[in-house]
């Protein structure tokens, strides 16, 4: 928060957050506009995503003519506004490089039309990534351009503090009407068992493959509330089945979680101490 404070107070134009999924990067900058009441254009970014989606085109019109569209990186110079490009070192290198002139705050001219956008004081422009070098398999990055890398301030966000995330599964599962006193040890020891296995992947430990993300353990959390009664019925952990619907792993990765979920909980698969 003091980062992106000081990154708004001090009139910088461009932001790029990086970090592992689920981290709560988009949330973050959506929760900060809405906070404010400022608009924030939405923009989610793929290796098939050409500047003229950011930028406008000229679109067919009902008499049969053309007229100039505005993208959301157009509305957002008019409006002085915001715009969040998600996942953006997907997109393709060379279509990046065209924002360069608008992430400093120059002027520029609209080819088809001949118009000249200046971007309001008050415009500013939020990427949100995974790295490039993450040790998490995520596909279809590229390494952008150092001109267009060089317009960006940085920030690099990481996963809530333990308080914060058992609190934000413990308000989810309150929302769906469940008992507290059930809801509360299940959001304890799912977040327990995430950040033991984040902490796993960090140092390299055999078989952790990828850390458990936040939007991974709320669904692991409400699938445990869903299943725990049925497979308790057939003397079985509905902590440890509720994992397999919540997230795909390998088989490797499967028997590590299953581990520190008997080792943190305090009974295996069957419910056997």
């Amino acid at each position: 928060m003091r980062q992106l404070t000081m990154f708004w107070v001090g009139g910088f134009k461009a932001l790029l957050i990086e970090g592992d999924p689920a981290a709560g990067k988009t949330s973050l900058i959506e929760q900060w506009h809405a906070r404010l009441n400022v608009p924030l254009y939405k923009v989610p970014c793929s290796p098939t995503t050409e500047s003229f989606r950011l930028i406008g085109q000229l679109l067919p019109t009902e008499d049969g003519r053309l007229a100039w569209k505005d993208g959301p990186v157009v509305k957002a110079c008019r409006d002085g506004t915001s715009v969040l490009l998600d996942e953006y070192n997907t997109l393709d290198p060379g279509e990046a490089t065209g924002l360069n002139m608008l992430l400093e705050g120059y002027s520029w001219t609209i080819p088809e039309t001949g118009e000249t956008i200046t971007p309001a004081p008050t415009t500013r422009f939020f990427g949100t990534q995974n790295a490039v070098d993450s040790r998490v398999s995520v596909s279809g990055r590229n390494v952008q351009d150092t001109a267009n890398d060089d317009r960006w301030s940085y920030m690099e966000v990481d996963y809530l503090k333990a308080e914060l995330e058992e609190a934000l599964v413990l308000r989810h599962l309150l929302a769906g009407k469940v008992d507290k006193a059930i809801a509360e040890p299940i959001a304890k020891v799912c977040v327990r068992v995430a950040n033991s296995v984040r902490q796993a992947f960090r140092d390299d430990a055999p078989g952790v493959d990828k850390p458990l993300s936040t939007r991974a353990v709320l669904r692991w959390a409400k699938y445990t509330v869903m299943f725990q009664s049925v497979m308790k019925a057939q003397g079985r952990s509905g902590l440890h089945y509720a994992i397999r619907q919540a997230v795909r792993m390998s088989s490797s990765m499967a028997k590590a979680v299953n581990e520190q979920i008997t080792l943190l909980a305090g009974y295996d698969e069957n419910l056997n101490s």
